[in-house]
């Protein structure tokens, strides 16, 4: 099946997300530098060419700019900051003066990252108030060579059934950012005795079935085009539900599969992958929580110590297990 990505263009389904904070879970985000940047996209860029990012604070204000350095186009996310709308606006401006610097390379603004999750704290109220200013600023002149780049929200795969967050799919332009994790569906399964279903990180098509029924249908019927905004497996964590280095390329090949339209829909989805690299310092989930990534994390650097020499930290490395199990680029 010949596909057409209409947000990246070309054929390619299977982006990814990506955010720097893979050192370790100590090191503070403002610590880390553009260069950090420039070199895991450089690392990025040889399995993917578009990704969806989460915010432009910080080193990650440099993004555009680095994306065209590497040829990747980006899904620029502007953070929503709960209960503050000075700060949620500036970022909203940071997200748009990047994206008319490097027109080329922003092929959405995503505002918000799972906006519908209780945890996260979030009102409708104030996240449509800055989608609302997102689209005020966006029709001004200054950003007049960007005015035809969609923005959008991300909620979570079932955001489109709730009756206090579906409105929002009036407001998004052209496309809907869902996530969508098999994973979690499996593992609430797998644990409740009264189920008890095994975990298949090689078949999938029960989970996206019900995510297509109960979300990803209703966002089309609105008239959007659903992009799945994060889908993965971790790689560890638990050892009662499938979290190896196998299960993970294993998932990763099945959901290739089902987005590039094997799936009962014969559809292709434009799809992010989470994640490229594992951050430590996600540990409030669950002990899963740092081990998303396709590459590993940070070595940490080691201080001398009497009788031993220092050594230096260890860039990321594409994870591997005493299988040798290999990752290959979804195509």
């Amino acid at each position: 099946m010949s596909n057409t990505n209409s947000l990246f263009g070309g054929s390619e389904m299977m982006g990814v997300c990506y955010a720097p904070y893979h050192q370790a879970a100590s090191v503070k985000k403002s610590a880390y530098t553009k260069a950090d940047v420039d070199a895991d996209l450089k690392t990025t860029a040889k399995y993917f060419s578009f990704i969806r990012t989460y915010t432009v604070q910080g080193c990650q204000q440099y993004l555009p700019e680095l994306c065209k350095k590497h040829s990747l186009g980006v899904a620029l996310g502007a953070w929503i900051f709960p209960g503050d709308s000075t700060s949620t606006n500036a970022e909203i401006d940071t997200a748009l003066t990047q994206a008319s610097a490097h027109p080329d390379m922003v092929k959405a603004i995503v505002i918000g990252n799972e906006v519908d999750l209780a945890s996260n704290g979030y009102t409708f109220k104030e996240v449509k108030a800055a989608f609302d200013y997102a689209v005020t600023e966006l029709a001004k002149p200054k950003y007049s060579n960007i005015s035809a780049v969609p923005l959008t929200i991300c909620m979570t795969g079932s955001g489109p059934m709730s009756t206090t967050w579906s409105p929002l799919l009036n407001d998004m332009q052209s496309y809907a950012f869902l996530t969508i994790y098999p994973w979690y569906g499996q593992k609430g399964n797998h644990e409740n005795p009264a189920i008890g279903t095994p975990m298949t990180p090689g078949d999938i098509s029960g989970n996206m079935q019900y995510s297509y029924d109960h979300g990803m249908s209703q966002a089309i019927a609105a008239g959007l085009e659903v992009v799945i905004a994060e889908i993965g497996w971790p790689s560890a964590g638990t050892s009662d539900a499938s979290t190896t280095w196998k299960d993970e390329v294993t998932n990763f090949k099945t959901t290739c599969k089902w987005i590039n339209g094997t799936n009962t829909y014969k559809k292709a989805f434009i799809t992010m992958w989470f994640e490229m690299f594992d951050e430590p310092w996600k540990t409030a989930e669950g002990p899963w929580g740092p081990h998303w990534g396709i590459y590993g994390a940070t070595t940490p650097a080691v201080p001398a110590q009497p009788g031993k020499p220092a050594k230096p930290s260890i860039p990321p490395v594409i994870k591997t297990d005493a299988a040798g199990t290999t990752f290959t680029k979804c195509s």
